[in-house]
């Protein structure tokens, strides 16, 4: 028989230490993925100020490519009404070669029909004429004609050049502001080719940003998975600690009961004949005396800070237990398990004292099912 007590004890001394593991080992494994994701979010959100700033980048680049569209139209503009002005020219300058050549052609023409038919010879021009003042104007008319058709050769040529000159400083302006477009659209080439280059980027960051958030969703499910374990595991731990039944936490003598009272001290109580609720049991006896768990659980060292005199339970311990139960053990003169400790039944938690609101050495004993003080009494043996 001792044989089977002592085979159960290690069994059961051998599935907390194994769950606990567990817990340890699923508690590191969460605090793993919560570095992934807090690593993960922080690179989320680099990139995307990364993509926040190439955003603006393209914007700042389309407001300029809007632009010199706007420029290239109004420099086309220009070269299309400088064009309209040089065919103008073009034409002007024709016509007046046109009339020029015209002007020759029939001036030789007829100088080359008066010497074949002879109509008028330099000696029928001397015999013919009555006087010598009548050769001289004979001479002075001939003259006359030849000088006339001259200066008007003379006058059409230069008509002719001065055109040329315009045409040439023409040609000249619609070359350089041909250039003026040729270098407005150069321009708009490389902003189209900037802009390209950032939506490139653009994109590029915008997969990994698919990339990164399905990452962070994958690591969150682990998590929830994660958490979900090791409150199972928790859950299984309380149930490995926890018998489901409270043993006395401390012998010695009851002072004060649960339920309503008229001692002042104790929380205000509206519902109750005395105005206020004794939320446990005081045990009172020898200062410093070991405080055990009532049941197995997970311990939690507490502290109450004073305000206006009323300090509360002091130095405390709160046990979680299975079954939604935590037990609470007041005004302890100081702990003796750690934070977070797991403390089988019957562990020392801390020792009697008088911290907090208290009128002397005792323990405040006290049960919750779901968070509502019941009656320790009814769970005591």
């Amino acid at each position: 028989m001792v044989a089977v007590v002592v085979l159960t004890l290690l069994l059961i001394t051998s599935l907390q230490d194994t769950i606990y593991d567990q817990i340890q080992g699923k508690t590191n494994q969460l605090n793993g993925v919560n570095g992934q994701i807090s690593a993960a979010q922080g690179q989320l959100g680099r990139l995307l100020n990364q993509d926040n700033a190439i955003r603006r980048q393209i914007a700042a680049l389309d407001a300029q490519l809007a632009q010199v569209a706007r420029q290239i139209q109004d420099e086309n503009s220009k070269l299309d009404q400088l064009k309209v002005q040089l065919d103008a020219i073009r034409a002007q300058l024709a016509a007046k070669e046109a009339e020029l050549a015209q002007h020759i052609e029939e001036y030789g023409r007829s100088m080359r029909l008066m010497y074949k038919t002879g109509t008028v010879s330099p000696l029928e021009m001397i015999l013919s004429a009555g006087n010598f003042t009548d050769l001289l104007n004979r001479i002075f008319f001939f003259n006359d004609i030849v000088r006339d058709n001259r200066r008007q050769v003379d006058e059409l040529r230069l008509e002719r050049e001065a055109i040329q000159a315009l045409k040439a400083d023409m040609d000249a302006k619609v070359a350089q502001q041909a250039q003026v477009v040729a270098q407005i659209q150069a321009q708009q080439a490389q902003l189209a080719a900037d802009r390209a280059q950032r939506a490139a980027q653009q994109a590029q960051v915008a997969a990994l940003e698919i990339q990164m958030q399905h990452f962070l969703d994958e690591e969150r499910a682990q998590r929830a998975a994660l958490q979900a374990q090791l409150q199972q595991l928790i859950l299984e731990s309380l149930r490995a600690h926890s018998s489901g039944h409270f043993n006395w936490p401390m012998d010695g003598i009851i002072t004060q009961g649960f339920g309503c009272t008229d001692v002042v001290v104790e929380p205000y109580a509206p519902g109750c004949p005395g105005g206020h609720f004794h939320s446990g049991i005081d045990i009172a006896t020898a200062y410093g005396t070991a405080v055990t768990a009532a049941d197995g659980g997970i311990a939690h060292d507490l502290n109450m800070v004073c305000s206006w005199g009323l300090c509360g339970f002091g130095h405390y311990v709160v046990i979680v237990h299975a079954g939604g139960f935590t037990s609470l053990y007041g005004h302890l003169s100081g702990w003796a398990v750690g934070d977070g400790a797991v403390v089988p039944q019957g562990t020392v938690i801390g020792y009697e004292g008088s911290t907090g609101n208290s009128t002397g050495p005792h323990l405040h004993f006290e049960i919750d099912l779901n968070g509502t003080p019941v009656n320790p009494m009814a769970y005591l043996p």
